[in-house]
């Protein structure tokens, strides 16, 4: 049965190219219908329920990014093709974290383009199969409950669903049930100087230990808990409790959702912990929740409660809700003013980003005392912008002068048009900052495999895993080696080879043989053949 496509593009030219070049029948695929923008190619889909998606990354409306982030949402095995500049190392890895594996970069030849349509379709039609074959042995599906109940409640520490979001139908699966209220509590063990320096696996061994005393602590007590209590094991230091109210109590308004029960819990947690394993841990106890979905928050609250016991030299357990009986100043922003620092100090932009977000919400709420402090928190920002382009940029200009700034922030009246002039100077900085990196990052991963060909030519080398060593998709990383350097790898590579080959035959010290080994050529003959083939003679006739 032939399969459909959805084009999308807002450039005439190139639909009309894909359209009229590519043999659409050959491939077992026609086209659907074509979109120049994001809302006609979300309405197209629906009404068209095509097979593939090809679409480009800059649209009038939604960017193809967005695109396939709405539509991985109900369609998650979707194959979905990004068409990409060479350049656009962000947009790579951003669609790598939607399940995007495939990627043309413009201008992309026709063979290429149709070797990807029949990559695709073939991997489509494995999933396909597999799909068959799981239907079939759904008795072994018990095996694989505890790892997506794990993954399920990872999720829910990392990703801000809505309350339509939510999917009920995943969680009853997982045995995970819809409460009415929820709650996270962050159990942190603080790794001691004299552990740091112990080998992994003993650290591993005492985490390990820590880990069954907070499972045998909850089992011990889930009979008498009326909700639900779930453990994710979140980091290397981190565990995290997540209480789920009773779905049969929703008429129980009281936030505290038996916090009175859990204490102890937690207490006899940290005692245990102590007395076996000799590991001081840090509790942090987030606010009750009104849904599931708001758990994130009160994970947030709780790493929070735990940094600010630690900042403050607190109690073993803190609660978040302890930080409110403040007065609100300019001081409570002092953390993440720190954290916006150290952020830039690291040229980490998401990171910076992250802390923005957080800040502007706050002063939103009205967090502060009066204007003035949220001036002066909008000049502590700024100043740290300027010197982190004067640091990485000493020779060019910064997309605003520091005395511009205090200028203009004195007609800033309202909190509102503070906050969101703000808002649009740091998303300008920080698209200014990843431009940079960005083309840094293109050839940066370059030089890194070309240095890596230095290190191994002598040695089998694999493309796909010096990909993986890059956190980086193999597809994208040759086709932007290729168009950085003008040719493949396995050119490349054998272009390096040959010449090192040729020195060493050279110097009169080796047979060919013996260089055809000491440069990753396995097989004589075809050293041969390729030493002739890039320099014109045989390996006999330079030594």
């Amino acid at each position: 049965m032939m399969k459909t496509i959805m084009l999308v593009d807002d450039d005439p030219h190139i639909v009309k190219a894909l359209t009229d070049h590519i043999n659409w029948p050959s491939l077992g695929l026609s086209i659907a219908g074509t979109a120049s923008n994001g809302l006609d190619a979300l309405e197209l889909f629906h009404r068209m329920h095509p097979d593939l998606v090809m679409t480009d990354v800059y649209l009038p409306g939604m960017t193809g990014l967005e695109i396939t982030q709405t539509l991985r949402r109900d369609h998650p095995h979707l194959p979905i093709i990004i068409l990409s500049g060479y350049d656009e190392f962000e947009n790579a890895r951003a669609a790598m974290r939607w399940g995007v594996n495939h990627f043309l970069l413009k201008p992309a030849e026709v063979e290429e383009i149709e070797s990807v349509l029949r990559e695709v379709l073939l991997e489509q039609d494995v999933r396909e199969r597999h799909e068959r074959l799981e239907r079939t042995y759904k008795q072994e599906v018990g095996r694989v409950l505890p790892y997506l109940r794990k993954q399920f409640l990872h999720e829910l520490l990392t990703t801000r669903y809505r309350a339509g979001e939510m999917p009920k139908e995943r969680m009853d699966y997982i045995g995970i049930h819809m409460s009415s209220q929820a709650r996270a509590i962050s159990l942190q063990l603080n790794r001691p100087i004299f552990l740091t320096r112990m080998k992994e696996r003993d650290w591993q061994l005492l985490r390990y230990g820590a880990a069954d005393i907070i499972q045998e602590t909850v089992k011990e007590h889930a009979a008498r808990m009326k909700g639900q209590v779930e453990i994710v094991d979140y980091s290397d230091q981190v565990f995290v409790l997540l209480l789920l109210g009773d779905k049969e109590d929703k008429e129980d308004k009281d936030h505290k959702d038996h916090l009175e029960e859990i204490l102890p819990l937690v207490e006899r947690m940290i005692d245990q912990i102590f007395t076996y394993l000799k590991i001081e841990v840090s509790a942090g106890i987030g606010r009750s929740k009104s849904h599931p979905c708001e758990v994130i928050d009160s994970y947030l609250e709780s790493r929070e409660a735990v940094e600010t016991a630690e900042f403050q030299g607190g109690s073993r357990i803190y609660h978040y809700e302890a930080s409110e009986d403040t007065e609100a100043s300019v001081t409570d922003y002092s953390l993440l003013l720190c954290q916006w620092n150290e952020a830039w100090a690291d040229i980490r932009p998401d990171l910076a980003e992250e802390v923005w977000h957080h800040i502007r919400l706050l002063l939103k709420e009205g967090n502060c005392v009066g204007i003035q402090d949220v001036q002066v928190i909008a000049v502590s920002l700024f100043d740290t912008l300027i010197h982190s382009w004067n640091r990485l940029h000493p020779m060019l200009t910064p997309p605003l002068a520091m005395s511009d700034f205090l200028r203009e922030i004195q007609s800033k009246y309202a909190l509102h048009d503070l906050v969101s002039w703000m808002d649009r100077i740091i998303c300008n900085w920080l698209g200014q900052i990843r431009k940079e990196m960005g083309e840094k990052k293109s050839n940066k991963l370059i030089e890194q495999v070309k240095q890596y060909v230095e290190l191994h030519y002598a040695e089998e080398i694999s493309f796909e895993a010096i990909a993986k060593g890059l956190f980086v998709h193999p597809k994208y990383l040759s086709q932007l080696f290729k168009r950085v350097t003008g040719e493949n790898f396995v050119s490349y590579l054998n272009g390096y080879r040959i010449q090192r080959a040729l020195e060493l035959l050279q110097s009169g010290r080796y047979m060919v043989y013996e260089v055809s080994e000491m440069t990753g050529f396995r097989n004589a003959t075809y050293f041969s053949q390729v030493f002739k083939m890039l320099t014109g003679k045989s390996p006999s006739e330079v030594g």
